[in-house]
């Protein structure tokens, strides 16, 4: 019988404030949840986001989701290493797999209803990991 969500692990890798990234689970992991298959055919061919309007789809078996050490309000601040780390991690992961920036989502992009992450664009992200690909 497969695992459940409850069961953990919640995600492949925790950022701390500091910029540390630890490594926490392998393979799947419950942390995205369902999503949008128009935006897993957009991320697999590597193209424009659509907006996610329905949760149709296991993302837990398609995506690496990485936490980031934060309060959720929209109001914690973000240490410069964090976001740093976010797209080092980002890039690693592209990388391995030969993968472009493009690759890389956040849970809101993915799941309807969902706003993390908070505190910085996935474009940002997307642009700085193309940056650290080059």
């Amino acid at each position: 019988m497969p695992a459940q969500a409850d069961e953990g692990p919640l995600c492949h890798g925790m950022i701390t404030k500091d910029g540390t990234v630890h490594l926490v689970g392998y393979g799947r992991v419950y942390h995205a949840g369902l999503g949008d298959d128009d935006v897993l055919r957009a991320v697999v061919a590597e193209k424009r986001l659509p907006s996610g309007n329905e949760a149709n789809t296991d993302g837990n078996r398609h995506f690496h989701g990485f936490e980031c050490e934060d309060l959720g309000d929209g109001e914690d601040p973000w240490t410069a290493a964090r976001p740093e780390a976010v797209e080092k991690a980002a890039a690693a992961i592209c990388r391995h797999h030969g993968w472009t920036s493009r690759s890389v989502i956040g849970r809101k992009e993915w799941q309807p209803g969902k706003v993390d992450p908070r505190g910085f664009s996935m474009d940002s992200k997307r642009n700085g990991t193309r940056d650290r690909l080059k």
